[in-house]
């Protein structure tokens, strides 16, 4: 179920558990901003929701997960 975030901050980091998704993320997260991660193992987002992101398992080969995973995005970063 996909969180009922507004669009005023929402970004969604596909990929967040990669080298250069974790930065951003992390950056996001420190500044305060509401995060969701977005990667295939739901075990390596889990640090990210100790820091406040919200988590969401996807694979990008399937599409209608993705359109989930963005609904309510202000920005996206995908790698």
């Amino acid at each position: 179920m996909i969180s009922t975030i507004g669009l005023n901050g929402l970004y969604v980091i596909l990929g967040a558990s990669g080298n250069t998704g974790s930065i951003i993320a992390n950056s996001l997260l420190l500044k305060g901003e509401k995060v969701r991660v977005v990667g295939r193992n739901a075990g390596r987002l889990q640090h990210f929701v100790g820091k406040g992101a919200e988590a969401f398992t996807a694979d990008i080969s399937d599409a209608a997960a993705l359109a989930q995973a963005f609904n309510g995005a202000r920005a996206a970063y995908l790698m």
